[in-house]
């Protein structure tokens, strides 16, 4: 079973919920694809414009493979639940209204760091989640967080005197 994600995204993502759709059908497999804001909606995959938590983490722990955009909550939540993921990412203009819309580096760098796999061509996916789904490894963990010793150095060396208080505001007269 495959679980596609396009996030919140105001536009939502058509060509990976299209390119996952034909490759659920060429795969013969089933899937469950969180469709947003997309136009496009799946004929051979269940589907939901959007999920709650719980629902969402449902939908991964029953998923072996993760097809996504390179959103870094689907991502992160695909890791804990210890499936093997897909990124497609999104490689439209960066603007002052879309300032993420274009993917390409950030998944690229991930794909560096972590044990995913990334298809910039939505119409590839079937061999890339053909790929995913015949992987004989284990599947992948999320790595552990950094925050906790990013908090204990800060503390140790960046807290030297007491942290001073809020600036406050005047009050409106109103």
């Amino acid at each position: 079973m495959i679980f596609v994600g396009v996030g919140t995204f105001a536009h939502g993502f058509d060509e990976l919920v299209a390119g996952a759709d034909r490759a659920a059908s060429a795969l013969g497999i089933e899937g469950f694809a969180q469709i947003g804001h997309s136009r496009v909606v799946p004929r051979h995959l269940a589907h939901a414009r959007f999920l709650a938590p719980d629902a969402l983490a449902e939908r991964l722990r029953q998923s072996e493979v993760v097809v996504c955009h390179a959103g870094m909550g689907l991502i992160g939540d695909a890791l804990r639940a210890r499936c093997r993921i897909v990124l497609v990412p999104r490689q439209g203009t960066i603007s002052r209204h879309h300032p993420a819309n274009d993917q390409r580096r950030f998944a690229e760098r991930l794909a560096a760091l972590l044990p995913l796999r990334v298809c910039a061509d939505p119409a590839g996916l079937a061999g890339v989640i053909r790929a995913a789904l015949d992987d004989p490894g284990p599947p992948p963990e999320a790595p552990p967080s950094t925050v906790p010793k990013i908090l204990r150095d800060f503390l140790r060396t960046g807290a030297s005197g007491p942290v001073p208080p809020p600036q406050s505001r005047p009050a409106s007269s109103s």
